[in-house]
């Protein structure tokens, strides 16, 4: 399946139409529909999805589908004098899709039913469209037709009203105001005549909770507490059809982005939240915990690894992920492993081989670890002695660590030498005169000259590439972790409140 983009503009206004409530008697007449048939009541595999638009050019056309936050095309068809049709040996999963013509201009259909037809004018998708053996889309449809009306008629309204004053501005909210009314009054309607229709879900899933007025003695944070526990009444959770609208994504991306603290602890509860809800459906399920993990090990945010540690420790490894294959579980689970001992906030894994015995020595054999050094700030270095970026990298790290112990702030460099040459190792340091830091090295050789770590090390700092910098606190915690020459500034001189 191709990943297809329409214009932003376009993009906007299903979602747009879907969030406005409109309402009137009128619009549930089925008259503009008069073509509407009872589906062939004979079970068909595949799919046969026929159109014809008056108005629209030989060419090709694309039918595709909503899902997580993008749009994905899965046929094609030629379009002979306005005519088309998509047809496939296998039955299309439920949800909204979307006609795409030419110059990105697109419709939407709701895909209940695998065989209807439909017709409408280039010129005039909306208002002229009508349906063949459908009963999922008339009402959609009649659903547009009216909110696009009400449009019409509140957007001048909300023009005037913005440049008004005194009486006619007051005047201007009342006409809003009716109008509002109607839209809620066609609403509840719509959904109490439709109960059975996938669009009412749609409908119901974009109408936001009613806040109550604060208790007395409530912090200033019910409201949006109150908000946030009640965000997902009105999505149906058990419907997978749910996975291909504009709606679901569009509600996860705010649940977790902008109403939960960028935090992972705080991501981490968001997180299982939505994952209990969607235990009512297996392939929401799987989709949410997919996406959660993926997002977050993706994450460029630091600390936010946490989140698909959390993932996996909950999740993947309990056997809650049945769609992973064993090997996948391998990776994912290795890949955990190696990030957990690293996080933030965690303190840095101190360097001690298998028997619990220092390893890290300096050019002079002498050994060190972390916990000998008592200054309040200790930058953590991994880097490479013929590492070309390294040698690029060290000189700024040391010009801005020694600014810093020039202003009085108390900070040792723990700089580990990654590679296993001893005299390209003494050589750096000599070049890149960071002989004031505490310079050490895992050098080890086996019988055969083969280079061997003491422990490791490696995996449990996720050290693939070099330049690596930590930042740890007094107490050796992780602070900050890959980070630049800049950001250690920034972050120690944020601490001090500078």
């Amino acid at each position: 399946m191709i990943n297809i983009f329409v214009n932003k503009k376009n993009m906007k206004k299903i979602l747009f139409l879907l969030a406005l409530s409109v309402s009137t008697n009128a619009i549930f007449s089925q008259s503009m529909f008069s073509k509407t048939t009872k589906p062939d009541s004979k079970s068909k595999e595949g799919y046969n999805i026929t159109g014809n638009v008056v108005g629209l050019k030989d060419s090709t056309v694309m039918l595709a589908y909503y899902f997580g936050g993008k749009q994905y095309a899965v046929d094609t068809a030629v379009v002979k004098n306005g005519s088309f049709t998509f047809k496939g040996n296998e039955n299309l999963q439920g949800g909204i899709y979307l006609i795409v013509m030419s110059d990105n201009k697109y419709f939407d259909l709701i895909v209940s039913e695998q065989y209807f037809s439909f017709s409408t004018d280039f010129d005039n998708l909306i208002g002229a469209m009508a349906f063949t053996n459908s009963i999922e889309n008339p009402p959609f449809y009649n659903y547009l037709n009216f909110i696009s009306k009400m449009q019409k008629e509140v957007t001048p309204l909300r023009q005037k009203i913005d440049l008004s004053k005194g009486d006619e501005k007051v005047d201007l909210q009342k006409e809003i105001d009716k109008i509002d009314l109607e839209v809620k009054k066609y609403r509840k309607e719509f959904i109490k005549i439709n109960t059975d229709k996938f669009f009412s879900k749609i409908v119901i899933a974009t109408t936001e909770p009613i806040i109550p007025e604060a208790p007395i003695g409530a912090d200033k944070s019910f409201q949006f507490r109150y908000y946030k526990k009640h965000f997902w009444d009105n999505i149906d959770f058990s419907d997978e059809r749910m996975l291909r609208t504009p709606i679901f994504f569009n509600k996860m991306d705010q649940f977790l982005e902008k109403l939960t603290a960028k935090h992972p602890d705080s991501i981490n509860i968001s997180a299982d939240i939505l994952i209990e809800k969607s235990r009512a459906n297996k392939d929401i399920f799987q989709y949410v915990i997919s996406y959660i993990t993926s997002t977050y090990e993706r994450s460029k945010i630091m600390g936010m690894d946490a989140v698909f540690v959390h993932m996996v420790e909950k999740y993947y490894i309990t056997n809650q992920c049945e769609w992973v294959d064993s090997t996948q579980l391998v990776k994912i689970t290795d890949r955990a492993q190696k990030i957990a001992p690293n996080l933030i906030g965690r303190k840095a894994s101190e360097f001690l081989d298998f028997y619990n015995r220092p390893f890290m020595k300096d050019t002079l054999g002498v050994f060190h670890t972390l916990e000998e050094i008592k200054a309040d700030f200790t930058v953590l270095v991994f880097y490479g002695p013929t590492c070309g970026h390294c040698k690029k990298e060290i000189p700024k790290i040391k010009k801005d660590v020694d600014s810093l112990i020039t202003k009085g702030y108390n900070i040792e460099t723990f700089a580990v030498a990654t590679e296993f040459d001893l005299s390209e190792w003494k050589k750096f340091i000599h070049d890149q005169k960071t002989g004031s830091w505490i310079n050490v090295a895992d050098i080890n050789h086996d019988d055969e000259g083969n280079p061997v770590a003491s422990s490791d090390w490696r995996d449990k700092y996720d050290i693939y590439s070099t330049p690596v910098v930590y930042l740890l606190d007094k107490q050796k915690k992780i602070i900050a972790k890959r980070i630049t020459h800049q950001q250690i500034v920034e972050i120690i001189s944020r601490l001090n409140g500078n």
